[in-house]
């Protein structure tokens, strides 16, 4: 997916691009959580050396990285609830297990935040978004 956004940061070869959320999040079953948060920031790669300021087009991709994080972070959860009512219906004092699985889960969740990288490209410069169709994406 390519969209179009504002680099409101750069360090190195990477950048931080500020954009309105695409409109492919519209029809998104989740949109109603999001709606809060409509304008987002993604790190991307800077080969083309966009400076601050500038807009840009910039390439997503969804890659099989991604969805199993989505898998883990959805899904994890209600494993530890359902471990946790199980145990419960065994030794009730046991379901406090959980406790501890939800606090190792959310140490993993932020180790993944770290080390987790977008496979986000900066294109090319682009119009700012009023003359290329999209939302005003400034603060």
């Amino acid at each position: 997916m390519t969209i179009i956004g504002q680099v409101v940061y750069t360090a190195g070869k990477t950048a931080k691009v500020r954009t309105a959320r695409p409109q492919a999040c519209e029809h998104c079953s989740s949109a109603t959580f999001c709606k809060a948060y409509s304008k987002i920031e993604i790190t991307a790669y800077n080969e083309i050396g966009a400076q601050e300021g500038d807009y840009v087009s910039v390439e997503t991709t969804q890659d099989k990285k991604s969805l199993l994080l989505l898998c883990f972070l959805f899904l994890t959860p209600i494993g530890i609830l359902f471990l946790s009512a199980g145990l419960y219906t065994l030794i009730p004092a046991a379901a406090v297990a959980g406790i501890p699985l939800f606090g190792l889960y959310l140490v993993l969740l932020k180790q993944i935040d770290k080390h987790y990288k977008s496979s986000a490209i900066i294109q090319a410069l682009a119009l700012p978004p009023k003359d290329c169709g999209q939302e005003d994406i400034q603060n």
